[in-house]
């Protein structure tokens, strides 16, 4: 059975040629799709920004939320006679966003070193009361641990990778 649905309008407010629907998306981006070329490594303990992360997003709706998807992977030292830690956070407009931690007891004591792969994905919200219609800096930030751990993107042939999606939905 075949079915035909007629409209004249759509009721809902426009910006930008957007149509702003409650609890719809009314925008997708795919920010960032970055492949490392070259080799990042971070050793502080002090979260540093992660290269090529950094993106400014604009939302359509002042009143919209905003939903941020980072994604990739990378690799996690746990030096000689030591524990694996590192941490991984979203920081928008210069505010920390919630941290994804890994950490493995023991897996350097055995008197080895040892590289960790370190799959990650994370979301974070951005309320609208969060923010406008002016940019939002967006930005991936990581740490690692205070006793020799490496947290490392790879570059070359062993590339280590991060994505940013972005979802806003209409309120």
């Amino acid at each position: 059975m075949a079915s035909t649905l007629t409209v004249d309008s759509i009721v809902g407010s426009t910006a930008s040629g957007v149509i702003n629907v409650k609890n719809h998306v009314i925008n997708q981006t795919r920010a960032i799709a970055h492949i490392f070329t070259s080799t990042q490594t971070i050793t502080t303990d002090s979260y540093a920004d992660v290269n090529n992360s950094s993106y400014s997003y604009t939302p359509v709706s002042a009143g919209s939320r905003i939903i941020l998807h980072y994604y990739g992977h990378c690799r996690n030292l746990g030096a000689s006679s030591q524990d694996v830690f590192c941490a991984l956070r979203p920081h928008c407009n210069g505010a920390s966003g919630n941290a994804f931690t890994i950490q493995g007891d023991n897996l350097g004591k055995l008197g080895d070193s040892i590289w960790f792969p370190f799959y990650y994905t994370m979301t974070q919200e951005i309320a609208a009361a969060d923010h406008t219609t002016s940019a939002i800096a967006i930005k991936l930030q990581g740490r690692a641990g205070s006793n020799g751990q490496h947290l490392q993107f790879l570059g070359s042939s062993n590339c280590s990778s991060v994505f940013l999606d972005i979802l806003e939905i209409g309120q």
